[in-house]
């Protein structure tokens, strides 16, 4: 993939020109898109940078996702940009760029996402494996929670 400076423009030539038949509902939602994907992506960036400076609190793993998330923050910034150039000038490279921009972001939030689901799977697996050793501790204690027993405290 190509990827061109914005003062090279006038070097593309027509045959790189975006062709599109949108109405002004259109338009309007893909304006609407350019700003929201500037707002997550600036808000991505902010919260990066606001993770990595826990790094005195919790340590290299806040660092490491405040990296990525600002990472993927210019990934949305990069394709609002490139987005808004293309509307504004027809521009099919631009827009090109923006849609793999797009598909970076969404790559990488839903590597994030499953590695998540699998995190949350290993640890409900290790929660509901040692549930039986804490319930035995339990029972070793000699204390009785059953409901019939709180219900005769109760009375």
């Amino acid at each position: 993939m190509t990827y061109y400076k914005m003062t090279d423009i006038n070097q593309i030539s027509s045959e790189n020109t975006l062709n599109y038949h949108l109405d002004s509902f259109g338009l309007l939602t893909l304006e609407k898109l350019v700003k929201w994907t500037k707002f997550v992506g600036i808000m991505n960036i902010i919260t990066g940078a606001m993770y990595c400076l826990t790094i005195f609190v919790f340590s290299i793993p806040t660092v490491i996702m405040g990296i990525i998330t600002i990472f993927m923050g210019t990934k949305l910034t990069n394709a609002a940009n490139h987005l808004q150039f293309a509307v504004q000038n027809k521009d099919s490279i631009s827009f090109t760029t923006a849609m793999d921009q797009f598909r970076s972001y969404f790559l990488i939030n839903g590597v994030l996402l499953m590695i998540t689901i699998a995190f949350i799977g290993l640890c409900l697996i290790f929660v509901i494996f040692f549930f039986g050793s804490i319930m035995e501790l339990f029972n070793e204690s000699g204390f009785d929670y059953s409901i019939s027993a709180m219900l005769n405290i109760i009375k």
